[in-house]
């Protein structure tokens, strides 16, 4: 036995230190890693969010256009919906949803001969339009029947910031049919 240890776990064992963990170019090749992928999927998640905000936009507008058509039916009145905005055919800065006391259709809210239905202050989107055709740019009415009063059908635009690649539009016909549309509009005005 010349030459060799009676300890045998001695010569299994290394006397040089141990290190544990990661070193500093193994941790900067992950940061760049990690920095390429977040530099790749960002457009894609502002993305994602602006189709989320026009989704919801979109999807705030019908329903409160299909509760003035149901208040109608229910009410057995003309009721209208009327763009607060103060602008001719923005439908994204507030609307007013009212009984007409004289059953005249699309025209402004007056206290003193109509009943107030509801308030909605708008959107609550940034940078998200919302532009009808001329037939409503300032009110549309529903008959008792849930018609609209206009013989046409009248479109809605949703845009954010006008850009028309995520833009949404709303279809409302003659007969009250309140809808998304199935194609892209090419203009963030109707």
């Amino acid at each position: 036995m010349t030459g060799e240890t009676k300890k045998p776990w001695l010569k299994a064992r290394s006397f040089a230190p141990r290190q544990s963990g990661f070193s500093l170019i193994e941790l900067l090749i992950i940061l760049v890693l990690l920095a390429i992928f977040a530099a790749i999927a960002m457009p894609n998640f502002q993305r994602l969010i602006a189709s989320n905000r026009l989704e919801s936009a979109t999807d705030e507008l019908i329903s409160q256009l299909q509760f003035a058509r149901s208040e109608a039916v229910i009410r057995n009145r003309l009721v209208t919906v009327e763009n607060t905005s103060g602008q001719s055919q923005r439908w994204d800065r507030g609307l007013r949803i009212y009984t007409a006391g004289d059953f005249t259709a699309s025209r402004a809210y007056s206290s003193s001969t109509d009943t107030l239905v509801r308030e909605h202050g708008g959107l609550n989107q940034p940078n998200v339009t919302a532009s009808a055709t001329s037939g409503a740019a300032s009110w549309l009415s529903f008959r008792p029947n849930g018609t609209l009063a206009v013989t046409t059908t009248q479109t809605i635009v949703i845009c954010e910031d006008g850009d028309t690649a995520l833009a949404r539009s709303i279809e409302l016909q003659a007969s009250g049919r309140i809808s998304k549309s199935t194609t892209a509009p090419t203009t963030c005005s109707p």
